[in-house]
């Protein structure tokens, strides 16, 4: 079990660095590529990976996806194709952030469904963690500068952002309140299954996906299979793994790290973080010390500790 738990995390940290490297290559690709375009070629071809590699390997059971049709379904929609869809539309009324700022109470939501859903217990560490969290992005985002905060308004983007953020808390919760039997791999193959052909219609309804993906550079569709193989299987494989083992709400804590391993990859390419990225990364790192039980032992809740003896068991 200890071993399964270290392993759980270390994966964790594994997809968060693949999502913090996201915004690095996606700020390259968004210059030749239409966002939802974008998204589709990432999503299909992480899509395609996962259904004929483990199809063949039979290691995807038609009888799990008969069984969690419509729990699939949601959290495709959820985890893929809303999370997208409101981060793009929201970001053309509102601010980066802005939305990054509430992109950030991401954990907050997630916790609070986890408490509401699952019985998930907020013990001390927990708490301080996630207050610790939330501030060290908030200096990484902000530059420490309070005026930011102060001026935080919320208008039809940041809503949309919200709205977001909600439904990515939803679907990381969902995927143990409303799945049965079914493995990570299963979870994730079959959720992004239907969250492409959410995405797929959306994007031709409101661009030209086939134009935009054929004009692209090959540089360009290179940095979109980094995204997909990187950000979008095993992130998401290591993702769901960590969500299985150790809980939704304590997973979602280190969903703040991913904008210091983006910061970290900008230190590499020449851009050097100032001392407010500094602070606030040490505030995360902190925030993800005290939420994982590593300062203070955290106790755990029935649902994880069921979890986690299911995964012994297989």
């Amino acid at each position: 079990m200890i071993q399964s738990t270290k392993l759980a995390y270390a994966g964790i940290l594994g997809a968060t660095f693949f999502w913090g490297t996201n915004f690095n290559a996606g700020a390259y690709i968004i210059k030749q590529m239409a966002p939802l375009s974008a998204s589709i070629e990432r999503f299909a071809i992480s899509t395609l990976i996962l259904l004929v590699i483990f199809g063949l390997l039979g290691k995807l059971r038609l009888s799990v996806l008969r069984n969690n049709l419509l729990a699939f379904i949601g959290l495709g929609l959820l985890g893929f194709t809303g999370f997208s869809v409101a981060t793009f539309f929201g970001l053309q009324t509102t601010t980066p952030i802005n939305g990054a700022l509430i992109l950030a109470t991401t954990p907050l939501w997630t916790m609070i469904l986890a408490v509401l859903l699952e019985g998930e217990r907020i013990d001390r560490g927990r708490a301080i963690g996630l207050v610790l969290g939330l501030l060290g992005v908030g200096l990484v985002i902000t530059r420490g500068d309070i005026q930011v905060l102060l001026g935080l308004k919320v208008v039809s983007g940041d809503a949309m952002i919200l709205a977001g953020s909600m439904a990515w808390a939803a679907n990381m919760v969902g995927t143990r309140r409303f799945v049965k039997d079914s493995t990570p791999l299963e979870t994730t193959s079959f959720s992004m299954l239907f969250g492409v052909m959410g995405l797929t219609v959306l994007g031709f309804m409101y661009e030209d996906p086939i134009a935009s993906i054929r004009h692209a550079s090959l540089a360009v569709h290179e940095a979109v299979i980094y995204l997909a193989i990187g950000g979008s299987v095993v992130a998401y494989l290591l993702w769901f793994k960590g969500i299985h083992v150790i809980g939704a709400a304590r997973t979602s804590i280190f969903f703040n790290l991913a904008p210091v391993f983006t910061m970290l990859v900008s230190s590499l390419m020449g851009v050097l973080p100032n001392v407010w990225q500094v602070f606030g990364a040490g505030g995360v790192i902190l925030g993800v010390l005290f939420a994982s039980g590593m300062v203070f032992g955290s106790v755990k809740s029935t649902a994880t500790m069921a979890a986690q003896c299911q995964d012994n068991a297989a």
